[in-house]
């Protein structure tokens, strides 16, 4: 298997090192590719708003150019990934962080993998053997299961925050060290060691607001999915 790798952002890089640890190997040639990962960062402006026509641009340049199955982890709108009408590409659900992009990447809790059609069994070979490298189970779903996964994983995450800046202030009130209300926070295994805690502005983080705001602007419309 020969996997190559196309974007421009950090997480291509974060992906590459991942593969090549994990033995895969990467070619710099997409005609010599038999599986490619599109993992180009969407364009984000200041109040969250996405731009994707530069996604649109790298999967029908990518569709072009190879006959071989195609993943795609950039972070789109439901309905996305559909447009291109073709079962040889699928969506993975991004989930990295900056702070350990790496070891998510090698050691993924799962694996969100949308297809065209989630109730037929039938996946690329070279997408099984990819992701074997992974010791990690695959959640297989529709294309929209899985871009939908990523925008209610941050939000979840977002309102997380949001609750614990409420729960310092009233801490406050009382007289209450936050960090010991934190650490008993985390022992109580319906919240867990991993829930967010720290109080701050979520909104410094472009991931999160750029999620934030496609879920509320799809509750406007009545929609979420992004015409081309």
């Amino acid at each position: 298997m020969m996997l190559h790798i196309v974007g421009g952002s950090h997480a291509p890089i974060v992906f590459r090192c991942a593969a090549q640890m994990k033995g895969i190997a990467l070619t710099d040639d997409i005609k010599e590719a038999s599986i490619v990962l599109i993992s180009e960062d969407t364009p984000t402006d200041e109040t969250g708003k996405r731009d994707e026509s530069p996604i649109i641009q790298h999967v029908y340049e990518t569709l072009r150019a190879t006959e071989c199955p195609v993943i795609l982890t950039s972070q789109v709108t439901p309905g996305f990934t559909r447009k291109f009408n073709t079962e040889r590409l699928y969506h993975q659900a991004e989930t990295l962080r900056i702070k350990d992009a790496m070891i998510r990447a090698m050691y993924p809790e799962q694996i969100i993998l949308g297809v065209m059609k989630p109730y037929d069994s039938y996946i690329h070979p070279e997408v099984h053997a990819y992701y074997a490298h992974f010791d990690a189970p695959v959640i297989r779903c529709s294309y929209e299961e899985a871009e939908f996964s990523k925008i209610a994983i941050n939000v979840h995450l977002a309102h997380q925050v949001e609750l614990a800046n409420a729960l310092l202030s009233r801490a406050d009130l009382y007289g209450c060290d936050w960090k010991v209300i934190q650490r008993i926070l985390k022992n109580d295994h319906r919240i867990g060691p991993h829930a967010y805690t720290t109080p701050g502005d979520w909104r410094k983080s472009k991931h999160l607001l750029r999620d934030y705001v496609t879920f509320y602007e799809a509750g406007d419309s009545g929609s979420a999915i992004t015409q081309a």
